[in-house]
């Protein structure tokens, strides 16, 4: 009877070979262990079972004296070496499995780890030679252990169970709701996406240099953001923002507190944990403060998706808010941002940011759209994220509960999410090009809307599994240039708007604001222009005639000062000849008395 063999094991040659360590070999791994290196570590980094490597381990005083003497005293160990394709695919979907927002299964994880090996094969010389790959349950097993995904579980759970639980969930939801008497303005849906903020459409990318070929990586123009907003759509809530950085060169001397969202910092760009729980400790007081204003009870219901992301303590945070979690697999089928809010956003992101290139490269003098998009950095895409968050209306947030909650949700047609995307979409291609992209066609813009997305491709994974260490020594050097330590760093001056510049930007836009009232013969477009430009401005306004109130009070105070302190001195004793204390202010006929 034959023995069953292994489900890597390739009888031709091209899968798992066996080799023999040598001496060197193994002090090497020694130094590791005497470095205090982990034995995982180890073994992600040579491909190496740790059964071996403890093994190394333990007899490291003879592996010593062997190489002192010369003399073999231990038998060489016999080791399989993986394939380098399948220790790079498991780099990368592990990589991918920590940004994935909902919890993932073995036929998740089987089906991901299947498609990065199938582009891995076809990037390599000889693809033919590339050992097969099966993704089997012993395989499955392995790989939890190396990278600690312990949570994954092997689960057959066909599509149908999935779509049977986003059938079933809403009735669930809404007897809750009944019972306990949430109205629209307490239910509250909060999820997040992926913005790459230097992607534009047809393939054109920024390069990091004049003389490299358009291109990005992944791990430095991609964010995290998250959204939420209540049923009603009448209050949303203030953008979290997750970057790769805490202290970005562009948002140096910015209070982060004066930004439109909220900025947090994770090392590579995702939503943790921590940060989930820390932002809403922040966003209960705002709510709270709404409901007051709306006079309701702070009585509030929160449905989230399961993601690893959103850790099951933030339902303790607060007695008066309950959260509940959807199924798992569902999200995408009954979440109420996933029925087009999310995608309305990055449209209108898309829109916004075609606008500003249009902008940038209009008129004489102007930019190149090369050196608009060079200049693009993480302070302009979280303008452009606040003003797109800003532009989904009332309507279309309330519009998006229709799967979950139908008897509660009022039909308005006109405010469709999904029509309003193709409007959107159609704005975004004459954008375009308008902008000099003329070859751009309706798929390059779904294609890049489908980018934003939080299932990576494979060359996404190999840029951030390849750039993290890169981008962490740029973050390095540009703390250096900023800053010469890291309490320096906290003492970073906030920026400064001089008085008398401030002034003379006002007068100089009031002055162009007056030339195109009186040479435009469009007096309405003319209007409607200077008045929307007079009322953005009018914050600067308002804080020029404080600093001048301010300024002017101080030199009166100045004043009144110095006349207060020289009748002090006038009515203050002064000692006489004859040994009487006089005062200056005492008149002749007073003293005389």
């Amino acid at each position: 009877m034959s023995k069953s063999k292994r489900p890597d094991s390739n009888p031709s040659g091209h899968g798992c070979k066996r080799k023999t360590f040598s001496i060197e070999e193994k002090l090497e791994i020694i130094k590791r262990f005497e470095r205090n290196e982990r034995t995982c570590d180890i073994a992600r980094a040579t491909g190496i079972k740790e059964s071996t490597l403890r093994a190394i381990r333990d007899n490291a005083v003879k592996i010593k004296e062997t190489s002192m003497t010369g003399i073999t005293t231990i038998s060489s160990k016999s080791v399989r070496i993986r394939p380098k394709e399948i220790a790079e695919m498991e780099r990368l979907l592990s990589i991918w499995i920590e940004g994935k927002k909902s919890k993932t299964t073995f036929l998740t994880v089987k089906g991901k780890a299947l498609s990065i090996y199938a582009d891995l094969k076809r990037k390599s010389p000889n693809p033919a030679e590339v050992a097969p790959f099966r993704a089997s349950c012993g395989w499955f097993s392995g790989f939890k252990h190396r990278y600690n995904f312990h949570n994954l579980q092997f689960s057959s759970e066909s599509s149908s169970a999935e779509h049977k639980a986003a059938r079933e969930f809403p009735a669930v939801v809404q007897k809750l709701i009944k019972e306990e008497g949430y109205t629209l303005d307490q239910i509250f849906n909060f999820d997040e996406t992926i913005i790459y903020y230097k992607r534009i459409p047809g393939n054109y990318h920024i390069p990091r240099g004049g003389k490299s070929p358009l291109g990005h990586k992944a791990s430095k123009d991609r964010l995290t953001v998250m959204f939420g907003a209540n049923a009603s759509g009448d209050l949303k809530l203030k953008p979290v923002v997750v970057y790769r950085s805490d202290n970005p060169p562009a948002l140096k001397g910015i209070v982060k507190a004066s930004l439109g969202v909220h900025y947090r910092y994770s090392k590579k760009g995702w939503m943790t944990a921590q940060i989930c729980i820390d932002i809403f400790a922040e966003f209960f007081p705002v709510i709270e403060y709404y409901c007051k204003k709306k006079n309701l009870a702070f009585k509030i219901l929160i449905i989230i998706d399961n993601a690893p992301s959103h850790p099951p303590t933030i339902a303790e945070l607060n007695p008066k808010v309950k959260f509940v979690f959807l199924p798992q697999e569902t999200t995408p089928l009954i979440q109420p941002f996933g029925q087009g809010i999310m995608a309305l956003f990055k449209a209108y992101y898309l829109k916004r940011t075609l606008k500003m290139l249009i902008a940038a490269t209009g008129g004489e003098n102007a930019e190149t759209a090369l050196e608009f998009w060079k200049r693009c950095n993480i302070k302009m895409a979280i303008d452009i994220i606040v003003e797109s968050w800003n532009d989904v209306t009332k309507e279309c947030l309330h519009r998006a509960w229709k799967k979950m909650l139908p008897n509660l949700i009022h039909d308005f047609e006109e405010f469709e999410p999904s029509e309003q995307l193709k409007q959107i979409k159609t704005s975004c291609l004459e954008l375009a090009k308008q902008v000099g992209f003329e070859e751009v066609e309706d798929e390059d813009i779904d294609k890049l809307l489908e980018l934003h997305s939080n299932d990576l491709t494979t060359e996404d994974l190999q840029q951030l599994a390849d750039g993290q260490a890169e981008a962490e020594d740029e973050d390095e050097e540009d703390d250096d240039d900023e800053d010469e330590d890291d309490n320096e760093i906290q003492k970073v001056t906030p920026r400064q708007l001089d008085t008398s510049q401030l002034s003379g930007v006002l007068s100089v836009i009031e002055k162009q604001l007056q030339w195109l009232e009186d040479n435009d013969y469009n007096a309405e477009r003319s209007r409607i222009v200077v008045h929307g430009i007079r009322t953005n401005l009018e914050p600067y306004r308002q804080l020029l005639y404080e600093r001048r109130r301010l300024a002017k009070q101080q030199k009166l105070d100045i004043y009144f000062k110095v006349v207060r302190k020289r009748r002090l001195e006038d009515i203050e004793p002064h000692p006489s000849t004859s040994g009487i204390t006089t005062s200056r202010s005492a008149s002749p006929s007073t003293a005389s008395q």
